[in-house]
């Protein structure tokens, strides 16, 4: 099995997907030849097209692992602040002065 797919890359894989889809249901073998020889222009800016889109497709995977580590360094941040509810539940207890060391 591969690697888990992230919110980003899954949005970008749908849309790719759905895409893929629509064109095959209207695509007949030789139309990308027939009009890339009418039109050499169209042909270079799908090529650009879909350039741009793979470069796109893998800065949204990157940037799910970016928003992975978000979420990680987000809950070792509460998990911090959570121990002033225990300072403030016991003022004079261990857990001030130690969380005054951390200061």
């Amino acid at each position: 099995m591969g690697r888990p797919v992230g919110i980003l890359e899954g949005l970008a894989r749908t849309e790719l997907e759905e895409l893929i889809g629509s064109i095959a249901a209207a695509y007949r073998p030789g139309s990308v030849d027939r009009l890339s020889a009418r039109d050499p222009a169209w042909r270079q800016a799908l090529d650009r097209a879909e350039v741009e889109v793979g470069s796109l497709y893998e800065a949204l995977r990157e940037a799910d692992v970016a928003l992975a580590r978000w979420r990680r360094a987000m809950a070792a941040l509460s998990a911090l602040w959570l121990r002033v509810r225990e300072v403030t539940a016991n003022p004079d207890g261990d857990e001030a002065r130690r969380l005054g060391e951390v200061a």
